[in-house]
């Protein structure tokens, strides 16, 4: 029987495992702002810049170190409304 993913994780030392995280966390927020943006209909070809990540990134760890939790909400002119957890 293989070893489960938090005994692995446990063993790594912390920097790994913190830079494991905040790497995952930005691939999450990409994935979602992509996401968002298929919903709304924007052009597939659009990349979100890596600094907006970046910057979403530490908001969204300042809001949570507070107990927050961070969502986008979009509200398009035909009434529609869009959101994803970041």
């Amino acid at each position: 029987m293989g070893r489960k993913l938090e005994d692995i994780i446990a063993e790594q030392p912390q920097e790994v495992v913190y830079a494991a995280e905040e790497i995952a966390s930005k691939q999450l927020i990409q994935l979602r702002l992509m996401e968002l943006l298929k919903r709304i209909g924007a052009d597939a070809s659009y990349q979100i810049d890596s600094c907006t990540i970046d910057s979403l990134q530490q908001l969204k760890q300042i809001v949570e170190s507070g107990g927050g939790k961070i969502r986008l909400h979009i509200e398009l002119p035909d009434g529609l409304s869009h959101g994803v957890k970041l």
